[in-house]
């Protein structure tokens, strides 16, 4: 685990409102899809995964997920955006297969034991394509 402060960051996404899972899935495939089709996909994108809603006390279909792409100052891009919240977070790194990613949620509890969690801020999955070469992915907690 190391820690990064997140500051002005702001993302071109798409959001999927319903139950969480494979529908989530496929956003992801048809987001990296768009990137690639506006050659927006290189070896420096970051794309987020950021379930906006708790599933313990959100009616499935009302959860949201939103998919985004780290925008960088040149870019043009005709997706919705919005702001990343700033602060600190603790970061992990995980294998990127659905096992490691399912296996980290479920243990995030004991994971995030003695830290402080800010649990009015959404946990941020983050895929950096140096990362993905490398079978890996991130988990961003944010921290008080």
């Amino acid at each position: 685990m190391k820690i990064e402060e997140f500051n002005n960051i702001t993302i071109a996404y798409m959001r999927n409102v319903g139950a969480y899972g494979i529908k989530n899935e496929r956003l992801m495939e048809d987001f990296k899809d768009y990137l690639k089709t506006n050659h927006l996909f290189d070896a420096d994108t970051i794309i987020l995964g950021i379930a906006l809603d708790n599933p313990a006390a959100t009616p499935p279909e009302e959860l949201r997920y939103d998919v985004g792409l780290i925008i960088k100052d040149d870019m043009d891009i005709s997706l919705n955006t919005r702001e990343i919240d700033d602060g600190t977070y603790a970061i992990y790194e995980t294998a990127h297969t659905k096992q490691a990613v399912s296996a980290f949620w479920q243990d995030i509890a004991k994971r995030t034991e003695g830290l402080a969690v800010d649990y009015g801020k959404p946990v941020i999955e983050r895929y950096a394509a140096d990362k993905i070469a490398d079978n890996l992915c991130e988990f961003c907690i944010p921290l008080k």
